[in-house]
């Protein structure tokens, strides 16, 4: 896929396919009851089924160590911002204050001003691993067996931007569109399950 935008475009057109499909299915129910089942149940199977086919594809990639996710990783959250997560019980934030770490002055080397630019306007944050060495020309990770999840999950979605030389763009251009699906149908679902009950909880309340 191209731009951001052309990207945004086909999610929105995604999403609202989406939602007119789960508003038709929802509609042919004769109570909140199989409604709020089909949403919470059979509709979520579903779309655990496509991620678990997603996950399959992505054990079938072999990192190829061009050491860029070791050497750029963005956050929308500061080194702060991710203390306070991590002390809260955030388990995702607390791995990644232990592997990475902020560049200088927020500043990226700049080899990676191609990758940066994007984010440059959203307030992002650049950090890299304090583990990370270079061996015969590539980077490896002295602990890649007992690496942390945040670094064995990467990429953890095919929506994730990657740079051109990771070995996990063919899974992501494969996959891309299933996961805007899985991401738009996992985001309709939720919001009427929350109204569905909402509405069953109303009726209730009224009937006493």
């Amino acid at each position: 896929m191209d731009s951001g935008a052309s990207k945004n475009k086909l999610y929105r057109e995604i999403f609202l396919k989406s939602k007119r499909a789960v508003e038709k299915k929802i509609a042919g129910f004769k109570s909140s009851d199989e409604a709020i089942f089909y949403l919470d149940v059979t509709l979520k199977n579903e779309i655990l089924s496509s991620e678990n086919e997603i996950k399959a594809a992505f054990n079938k990639i072999k990192c190829i160590q061009c050491g860029v996710c070791c050497r750029f990783a963005v956050s929308e959250f500061s080194p702060g911002e991710l203390l306070k997560r991590a002390k809260a019980g955030d388990r995702t934030s607390k791995s990644f204050l232990e592997t990475f770490e902020l560049y200088s002055e927020n500043i990226p080397p700049s080899g990676f001003k191609d990758l940066a630019e994007p984010y440059s306007l959203q307030g992002c944050y650049f950090y890299h691993c304090k583990k990370a060495e270079i061996k015969n020309g590539k980077y490896f990770c002295p602990i890649y067996h007992k690496r942390p999840d945040v670094c064995r999950n990467f990429p953890d979605t095919p929506l994730e931007r990657l740079p051109k030389t990771c070995a996990y763009n063919v899974w992501k251009d494969e996959n891309e569109i299933k996961a805007m699906y899985i991401k738009a149908l996992n985001d309709v679902r939720k919001f009427y399950l929350d109204e569905t009950k909402k509405d069953s909880t109303k009726k209730r309340s009224n009937m006493v």
